[in-house]
């Protein structure tokens, strides 16, 4: 794993000479730099250390004016190297800088004492005790501190040895899907467009597709250098230039990203955990630098985790997944705190709400059972993916893993455990029972109604779905969008009693030739509406079964003709008209009531032949 040095401090307290003289390698490329005599734009040199062979170091301006500058640098950085005049002491922009890696994910920190040469031995006692107490009251607590000399060359291996012994703490974990954050882009005459950044995670490598953000543009790794020699691939922390095809100079900006497909993420609205120096206002306008991108818009709090806040931007970015973050005030644009990116894609949520958000660390199966537990009447994988700031298909074999392992039910894209899915459905069947009490004539209530009347809010194929097992399950009844209560029956009053006992009399008597409705109303002596609508209620009540259009009877007639075809058949095999012949029917009846026996499975047919099954 490579790893990253960075460089902080006061302007002009001699930060890129002391890198020069450690590395070889002036850190000044820009021209304005060069004539000013101070760092503008963010510089880069390597160092050779026994252990870990070349380290990138990252040299960050220390004018107030390229502060913006300063934090792109400093995002991502393992060990900082707070530079401090010996000959002037603690400075202003040293104590913002060193703000600044407090509130950033920075590992260690170690001081140099620069220009030493140029303070007798009592301004150098006097400057390092007043440094020590500094840094003393950060989170770094006690550093070590090198006085050092790029003149003289003073300190200066010792401060490599101090800077190897920084780096052999443990190592930040960063692994996952590369990303490289955009700080400088620019065009190389027959290889087209380049860009330049530190590898924020994982490990890139030639060839490999890639995704551009803001914006998700495809490109593909045509080429990397790392240091100015070229390699096949290139890991977390190193400093790297990568050859991009298929895409214009001129769609790539400073402040972009370049990823792995599912790395990154447009967004105008993130989620993140921050340590705050300065507690901003609810709603309050920020300056927020993401990666090498600075984007203006409201930080909202969470009432119940002082850490957790809602960043909501004027203009997209690229992000990812715990990625390194600072906040500063609108204007003037003083520091208020730092932190990591925990939800890249946020939703809008109100200040009294919890965020469920499980630790990543924890693995992602882990994560989506955190999430899915968190939501009591499902979620889809959308917003699993969301809250995890993950791709569907990262998380497609989690999902399918846990669904194996019987942790997770999941239907067309909505999940639930197996417990909060038998709470749901107990909720909808006690949802089912007064809603039947409202109309006890009719057997089904329309299915929206009843899952709205639960508090499910369930629709479209996971609903499908649901309802299919249920079914399966024989916990509810359906018919069409309908639902039914098992235990319940429906409550005719006498009319329609004495009305439904007269017309399942007649198609009994009728035997397998029954009448079609408007004859059951003329021997019913009815008018033909009551006898459809008596007919309705008799199927609803299962007490009339519907065959085909006009063909009606009762489960006693069907069961009566089921014992006359055993007998018919006596166990060989028969055709349409052996039915037909043997209950003294034709074609009109034996044949819808042989594809409703096929149906229910009672019998099965083989070419022109059935057989009882």
């Amino acid at each position: 794993m490579a790893r990253l040095i960075g460089t902080a401090g006061h302007v002009d307290h001699g930060k890129t000479t002391l890198l020069k003289a450690l590395t070889g390698i002036d850190a000044d490329r820009l021209p304005e730099e060069k004539q000013r005599g101070l760092t503008i734009d963010i510089g880069f040199a390597y160092l050779d250390l026994p252990g870990y062979g070349r380290v990138s170091i990252v040299d960050v301006p220390g004018h107030e004016r390229f502060v913006t500058n300063m934090l792109v640098g400093a995002l991502g950085i393992d060990v900082g190297l707070l530079c401090v005049a010996a000959d002037e002491g603690a400075m202003p922009q040293t104590l913002e800088h060193l703000e600044i890696l407090e509130v950033l994910p920075v590992e260690r920190l170690v001081v140099a004492l620069t220009r030493s040469d140029l303070a007798d031995g009592e301004l150098r006692g006097l400057v390092r005790q007043d440094v020590e107490e500094l840094v003393g009251s950060s989170r770094f607590g006690t550093v070590p501190v090198v006085e050092v000399s790029a003149t003289t060359g003073e300190g200066i291996e010792r401060l490599r040895d101090v800077l190897a012994e920084a780096l052999s703490g443990p190592e930040a974990v960063r692994s996952g899907p590369w990303y490289l954050p955009i700080d400088r882009a620019f065009a190389v005459k027959g290889h087209g467009t380049v860009v330049t950044g530190t590898l924020a995670r994982g490990t890139m490598r030639v060839g490999e597709a890639a995704i551009l953000e803001p914006g998700h543009t495809e490109t593909r790794v045509r080429g990397l250098q790392c240091h100015d020699e070229p390699v096949s691939e290139a890991e977390y922390g190193r400093r790297v230039a990568v050859n991009l095809g298929g895409v214009k100079l001129e769609n790539v900006y400073r402040g972009m990203a370049v990823g792995e497909p599912g790395a990154l993420f447009e967004t105008t609205m993130f989620d993140a955990r921050v340590r705050w120096r300065r507690e901003p206002k609810h709603g309050q306008r920020v300056r927020v630098s993401l990666g090498a991108a600075e984007a203006i818009g409201k930080v909202f709090l969470a009432d119940a985790e002082p850490d957790l806040v809602q960043l909501r931007l004027e203009s997209s970015v690229a992000c990812a997944l715990d990625q390194p973050l600072v906040v500063r005030r609108y204007s003037p644009p003083d520091l208020l705190g730092g932190g990591r990116v925990v939800v890249p894609v946020a939703t809008k949520r109100r200040r009294t709400e919890v965020l469920v958000q499980p630790k990543d660390e924890q693995g992602d199966a882990y994560g989506v059972l955190t999430i899915v537990e968190g939501m009591k009447i499902g979620v889809e994988t959308a917003e699993v993916c969301r809250l995890l700031g993950k791709t569907p298909q990262t998380l497609g074999p989690v999902f399918e893993s846990l669904l194996g392992e019987g942790r997770l039910v999941g239907f067309a894209g909505l999940w639930l455990t197996p417990e909060a899915y038998d709470r749901c459905a107990a909720r909808l069947l006690n949802a089912l029972r007064p809603l039947h009490d409202l109309n006890p004539t009719k057997a089904y209530v329309p299915r929206e109604r009843a899952v709205l009347a639960a508090g499910l809010m369930w629709a479209g194929k996971p609903l499908d779905r649901i309802v299919a097992r249920l079914v399966a399950e024989g916990r509810v009844y359906a018919q069409g969008t309908g639902l039914r209560h098992p235990e319940f029956r429906l409550r005719l009053n006498a009319r329609q009693r004495e009305l439904l006992t007269r017309v399942t009399e007649l198609l009994d008597e009728a035997g397998v030739n029954v009448p079609p409705p408007p004859e059951l109303a003329k021997r019913a002596g009815v008018p033909p509406q009551a006898v459809e609508e008596i007919l309705r209620i008799g199927i609803e009540a299962n007490e009339v079964l519907r065959i085909e259009e006009g063909v009606y009877y009762t489960p006693a007639g069907l069961e009566a003709l089921k014992v006359r075809l055993r007998e018919m058949a006596a166990g060989r095999p028969f055709t349409a008209a052996d039915f037909r012949d043997a209950v003294g029917s034709s074609r009109k009846y034996a044949i819808p009531l042989l594809e409703y026996f096929d149906s229910i499975g009672f019998t099965q047919r083989l070419g022109d032949n059935r057989v009882i099954a």
